[in-house]
Formats: structure tokens, sequence, C-alpha cells
């Protein structure tokens, strides 16, 4: 072919001895050898002679291909003369939080945009790849998992105000992101897709023991749980708080529950309601037990406690939950057995609301590795047939001064592959004895695939106001 395309052009001489038109050909020559997706030309005949140019001509049809495109600068003026199917082709690369730029650039690459997040083509390209943000080294990240091809996931930090923040939790409802400070001063709502935030002020202070919730009522308007004060404390009070996007305001309640949701546990968003795992107060039996508890966000309550679908009590057993497309739940349980292995279980519901639920296995798997108490988040793919969780590897190995941040895959039969994603370097700061504690933060996935949201955020809005109801303080 390169001879072909040589003889072709009259180009009988070395890459280092070419010259003007000559030079010309060459460029030409070399764009016709090499294979891409889209092709610019831009006056490429401008200094041939007539037999040239008919011979660069059949050349550069020979370019148009069903899979790349060919554009002539010289003969376009606007953005939105490029053809439609190399603009979903550019939008397909284009990374979530960037849609915003692309929306603003015409009118119809608005109108794709809105297709390729809300029509088939982003649906299918759901169900082959895991889209969603994690947290790191307490940045927010993008993550992009190929569910074809698990060893290479790509996560990359986000722009923006987030990028400057340090983010300890984060949390997915409708589209949105809850991202809580790390020095526990104020909450972020974010909408990656409209690139909007909304800074939320504590109605007196937040606490790094808080479990927080994002979710909506009945009539769509979107609400944030925090939970606080100790329930296994003497007084057994369990305080919490509501803040109403539309109000801006706070309304703070209590409650005295026979349950108890450790601070590590994170609530799952799930068609407008949460989910947590809570453990039962010891009883007259002696014993605990873990319960599904849901919170309805249009009540603005607790609901009667759903039963999980394994018997799970004692010190020796981990559940954590997570979201399935916004459609299911799944929890995985892993129980300690003999000689250091490992059973993890993970179900997903068939049927669940907020009075009643009901479970299959999805998947089993025994191995001598753990999910840690203070990891546990993690996503499945229905169709491989897999489970990845997010954690740090061997971290309880007490000489160890290096870990990295995995992505651990298990599947039937006792597979298991462990994935580095990238160094957990030492957060830890030198003491006044001069010596630097380990200090790693575990990498946290939201749990369900991310489906942009058009959702408004009210961008800086007034200081919130608090609807007293029951209680003040804590």
């Amino acid at each position: 072919m390169m001879a072909h395309i040589c003889a072709d052009l009259d180009l009988d001489q070395s890459a280092k001895d070419v010259f003007s038109r000559v030079l010309q050909r060459f460029v030409i020559a070399t764009v016709f050898i090499t294979k891409a997706a889209l092709y610019t030309l831009e006056e490429p005949s401008s200094f041939l002679d007539v037999r040239q140019k008919d011979k660069a001509a059949h050349g550069i049809s020979s370019l148009l291909k069903p899979d790349s495109h060919l554009l002539k600068p010289g003969r376009m003026t606007r953005m939105s003369d490029l053809p439609r199917d190399l603009v979903e082709e550019i939008l397909c690369r284009v990374p979530m939080t960037s849609l915003r730029a692309i929306r603003s650039t015409c009118k119809e690459w608005n109108a794709l945009s809105k297709s390729r997040i809300f029509g088939k083509k982003a649906t299918a390209e759901r169900n082959q790849y895991f889209l969603g943000f994690i947290m790191m080294d307490y940045r927010v990240c993008s993550v992009k998992f190929d569910l074809q091809n698990l060893d290479d996931p790509s996560i990359k930090p986000v722009g923006g105000i987030l990028n400057q923040v340090e983010i300890t939790k984060v949390f997915h409802c409708d589209g949105l992101l809850l991202c809580v400070t790390k020095d526990n001063s104020r909450l972020v709502v974010w909408n990656p897709y409209l690139g909007q935030t909304r800074w939320i002020q504590p109605r007196i202070n937040f606490h790094r023991l808080d479990r927080y919730a994002l979710g909506y009522d009945k009539n769509r308007n979107h609400k944030i749980l925090r939970l606080f004060g100790d329930t296994d404390s003497k007084s057994q009070v369990l305080c919490y708080e509501i803040y109403n996007f539309s109000s801006n305001s706070w309304k703070v309640f209590y409650d005295t529950p026979d349950w108890d949701i450790a601070f590590c546990q994170r609530g799952v968003s799930l068609k407008g309601n949460t989910y947590f795992l809570a453990r039962t107060k010891i009883r007259d039996a002696g014993t605990k037990g873990e319960i599904l508890l849901p919170f309805d966000f249009t009540l603005e309550k607790f609901g009667p406690p759903l039963p999980l679908p394994f018997p799970s009590s004692g010190s020796d057993n981990f559940v954590s939950l997570s979201c399935v497309r916004d459609e299911q739940l799944a929890v995985i349980h892993d129980s300690w057995r003999k000689f250091r292995r490992h059973t993890v279980e993970i179900w997903v519901t068939n049927q669940i609301s907020l009075g009643s639920v009901s479970w299959s296995m999805f998947l089993s798997s025994t191995s001598s590795r753990s999910v840690s108490i203070l990891a546990g988040s993690f996503f499945i793919d229905e169709e491989k047939k897999v489970a990845v969780f997010f954690d740090l590897d061997n971290e309880f190995e007490r000489t160890k001064t290096r870990f990295n941040q995995t992505a651990n895959i298990i599947g039937q039969d006792g597979y298991f592959k462990s994935v580095n994603i990238g160094e957990a370097p030492n957060l830890g700061k030198r003491t006044s004895y001069g010596d630097i504690p380990r200090q790693f933060c575990r990498p946290l996935v939201c749990s369900s695939s991310y489906v942009p949201s058009l959702v408004h955020l009210q961008i800086n809005q007034p200081q919130p106001h608090v609807i007293k109801k029951e209680i003040d303080d804590y």
C-alpha cells in the first residue's frame, strides 16, 4: 500500500530530503496510510499539478469509510455543520463532568448531549460500563469501569470547586451528589451534569460521626437527612434533622428507638427513600441482630424494620448495602469461618417498599479475603455475575508502610481478583514527638451507576433558618 501511494504521488525521496510542494505530497501520503476515525485536510492540493490533484482526490475519497470522517475546514463555518454521527462520536468520549461546556456550544449539540445521557445509547453504555463517582484521598473522582475488562478502570479527579475541597463522604441520589467536607464545617450538593453546586451550612454544627442520606419526597422535593446523638448512651435518644431544599430550612426531631445505626454505616437511596443497616439493641435474650431500616422522606420518619435474607449476629459478621440501577437493593454479608476463610454472600431484592421486602441470592464465594467494616462500598454487575468492592490492600499488616487502593472483584466458584487503582498516600501529620502516624483514606464508591439529572440547584441561597420541632439541641 505504501509503495502504491508513493507511486501515485510521485514520491521517491526520503522524508529528510523533501521540501515545498514535495513536502505537501509527503504529508498527504502520511495521512493516507494512517488509520483514524477523523481526518482534517485544508487545501490539500493547492501546490499540485493536474495529474497529482486527480491522484490526491482519489486518495482522499478512499478515506471515506463507514467508521471514519473527513473534514474540509475551508468549507465549514459552524460547529453545527459537523455530521451527526461524528458529533455523537465526540460526545461519547466527553467526560460526564464536562458536558456543561458541550451543551453551550450550539442548540443541536445541547439536544444531542441530552439524547446521549437519557436516550437508548445512554442505556446501552450504562449496561457496558459502570459510570459513577468515587472518593479517593479525600477527593471526588469520576470512575469508569469497562464491565468487559475490569482490569483497567479509568479514574479521574473532577474539576471545579470540588477539586479544591477535601471530602470524606459521598452519597448519590437522583443524579445529585451529597458531599461531606473533611473539616465537617458544611455540606455541598453537586449536580455533575448541570455543573451546579449548593453549599449547606449547619444548623449548629456537624460532627465526624454524623450519618447522612439524600432523598426526596412524593412531590420530588429533595431533602437531606442527618443523624446525630448517641443511642448507645444512657439517654438512648436519637436526634435527627432534615434539610429541605425548597424551604432552605432545617427541621429537628428526636426518637427513642430500639435499634442503633453504626457511624460507619452509609445509607443507600432508592426511589427517593433511604435504607440503612441497623442493629437491634440487646434484649432479654442478650443478642443483637441486623435489620434493614427504611426512612420515608415524605413522612420524615423511619419506617418499620425489614428482615435481611440471612441470620446475622455477633462480631464475626459484616454487612453493607449497595444500590442496583435505582431499582434494587443489594446487601453483602461477610462471615468469618475456620482457617481464616470468609464466606461472602450477596443478595438482591426482588421487591422492596417501605413496608415489605423479598430477596434472592446473587452470589456466594469463599476466599481468604474479607470485606473491611470500614470500607465495604461496592457495586455489582448482574450480567457477568461479579461484585466489585473497594478497600486498601492488607492494611492490618503492621510492618507495612505502603498501601495500595484496590478494586476487589469476586465472582462464582471462589473467583477473586484484586486490581490496583492507585497508591494510598500516608495522610498522617507529624506529631510533636516527631513521628508520623499511619493514616490512610479508604476509597468509597457511590454504589449506583450515575444517571445525570436536570434538577436545578439554587446557587448563593441565603443562610438556612431552623424549624424547631420537639428538640432544640443535643
